[in-house]
């Protein structure tokens, strides 16, 4: 890397916290998903200890909370006021997200955590699968690492909120039961087969911590082909509010030329950028035009 673009990706670094200081961001992961051979909970904490130590431990401050029984995310939530980006791994055939955890969850969004990003390909981030080693996190050139620490570091950079992440039809449950808290119309669904023939849309999945290749995503999601559709367009929030959700990742099902399905949906605007899902190289980090200030100390 050369020092021009050292100096460029760490003004990203601190662009994507939301802040002009070192201040970590708090990140609070729940697994609210039923225990199994293939997606146990010590594969699942790997990633928030993996943001935890990140960048020596200055990027991410990841709390870890697993639990099957509704009400526990409302506990999580109350016991980690500051949370900044929560996230939702919830790929179940039941749900451990009740009333009183969709109250929770509303609470934390009117609260300012606005920002909403969808991934129906979370659920083979970090697992067992025999002859599969795609599936073990922080996956190949640590991709599956800078994956994630990308979609936490651009949900901050919208200003705060949460990920809900799931993986294929039928396992879709407890993802559908939280995201019906926040826009009761939307749902995940489906399940894809992704080709060659898609894009990732802007560079806030391929960037915003650090840079990833668009073409390693694609083979660890060749190699279990299941990701769910997430939705995209226009729906009415629990509070009445239109938002938008827009594609971040799509891609036709195999062999390709038909309907290229999203794979990852966020609720602020992408931009313009596009890159070809099987692009072997990753994007430049570019410098943002203004620095934000959100939760930076007064100067």
């Amino acid at each position: 890397m050369s020092f021009l673009r050292f100096i460029l990706f760490v003004s990203v670094l601190s662009f994507a916290g939301g802040r002009l200081s070192a201040e970590p961001i708090n990140v609070l992961f729940f697994n609210g998903s039923y225990e199994h051979r293939t997606y146990p909970s010590a594969l699942r904490q790997a990633m928030s200890d993996w943001l935890s130590g990140a960048k020596n431990g200055t990027a991410f401050r990841s709390i870890y909370v697993r639990s099957e029984r509704q009400g526990a995310l409302a506990s999580a939530l109350m016991e980690n006021p500051n949370t900044d980006v929560l996230i939702l791994d919830l790929t179940s055939r039941r749900s451990a997200i009740g009333d009183g955890d969709r109250e929770a969850l509303r609470g934390f969004y009117s609260a300012g955590n606005n920002a909403i990003m969808l991934d129906g390909s979370f659920g083979i981030r970090s697992m067992r699968v025999s002859g599969v080693p795609q599936v073990k996190f922080p996956g190949a050139e640590n991709s599956s690492a800078a994956l994630l620490a990308n979609q936490v570091a651009s949900i901050a950079k919208a200003g705060g909120g949460v990920l809900i992440g799931t993986d294929h039809s039928g396992w879709q449950v407890g993802a559908n039961a939280a995201l019906r808290g926040l826009l009761p119309d939307a749902q995940f669904r489906g399940t894809t087969n992704p080709s060659t023939d898609g894009q990732f849309l802007g560079e806030a999945l391929l960037t915003t911590f650090m840079p990833v290749k668009p073409i390693v995503l694609l083979r660890h999601w060749e190699s279990v082909p299941n990701q769910g559709e997430a939705p995209v367009g226009q729906f009415t929030t629990f509070s009445g509010a239109q938002i938008q959700l827009y594609s971040l990742v799509e891609a036709a099902d195999k062999p390709g030329g038909g309907r290229k399905r999203p794979y990852i949906s966020a609720s602020f605007d992408p931009g313009d950028a596009r890159f070809d899902i099987d692009s072997e190289v990753a994007p430049e980090p570019q410098l943002p035009d203004n620095m934000p200030t959100r939760k930076s100390p007064p100067l």
